[in-house]
């Protein structure tokens, strides 16, 4: 049976990268995002450069109707969900304590974890009752350390949490789910931050990135992974 994947952020980068790599085994790859600008133009190259079947799903993560309407829209499409990678984002909010926006406080949080939280909830349902899965969630080295962006660091640390708590319960290492927080601590190469910080010289390949979050994805065994830390190789290790 062809297995069923959900990509969740796919946007000019990591997202698209992990979607034309597992459709490039000709997995069904469900594209999830905010906005149908990126979708399409995504789905139609991994249609040109792949076996794969693509699925495009407009959906607000930061919405739990709109994000459960998505997984069934998935279902009914494909099959219930295989392997979901969770790579959303959200503008920052910026600032401490006393300076951050409520508003925008509660947008990073809705997106970042909550959105999270949704996504993981429907995946892993899907993979009890099928039998295993793996969930991938992307983070950052913030996840392990202090920020004067207060949103972003909460958001980072509870996604962080989150994940490693799914990872250590007995029955979903019984039902043969594996759940991944993934750092990517490090400066992920994409148009937008090259044009931004022309000086900035260790840029992480996406390509490279999807290709590890493959292979934690579909290599059988008796071992999972919690949590990996990938970096550029002259960037200073988060822990």
């Amino acid at each position: 049976m062809t297995p069923t994947t959900v990509v969740a952020g796919v946007g000019p980068g990591l997202g698209s990268s992990v979607a034309r790599r597992f459709a490039a085994d000709g997995d069904d790859v469900a594209l999830f995002a905010r906005s149908s600008d990126y979708l399409s133009s995504t789905a139609d190259e991994i249609q040109a450069e792949t076996p794969g079947t693509t699925l495009l799903v407009e959906t607000d993560i930061a919405d739990p109707t709109a994000v459960a309407s998505a997984f069934e829209t998935v279902r009914d499409a494909f099959s219930p969900v295989d392997r979901l990678v969770f790579t959303s984002g959200s503008p920052s909010a910026g600032g401490g304590i006393v300076d951050v926006d409520p508003a925008g406080f509660r947008d990073v949080i809705d997106t970042r974890l909550r959105g999270a939280f949704r996504c993981l909830r429907e995946a892993v349902d899907d993979m009890v009752d099928g039998g295993g899965g793996t969930v991938v969630v992307t983070s950052s080295g913030q996840s392990r350390r202090p920020s004067e962006d207060v949103a972003y660091a909460a958001a980072r640390h509870g996604t962080r949490g989150l994940v490693r708590s799914l990872a250590a319960d007995p029955g979903l290492g019984e039902a043969d789910v594996q759940a991944v927080h993934l750092i990517v601590d490090g400066w992920i190469d994409k148009p937008s931050l090259r044009d931004r910080y022309p000086d900035h010289d260790r840029w992480m390949d996406p390509d490279q990135i999807a290709e590890r979050i493959h292979d934690i994805a579909t290599t059988p065994g008796t071992v999972h992974a919690n949590e990996i830390d990938l970096r550029h190789p002259r960037d200073e290790p988060s822990f």
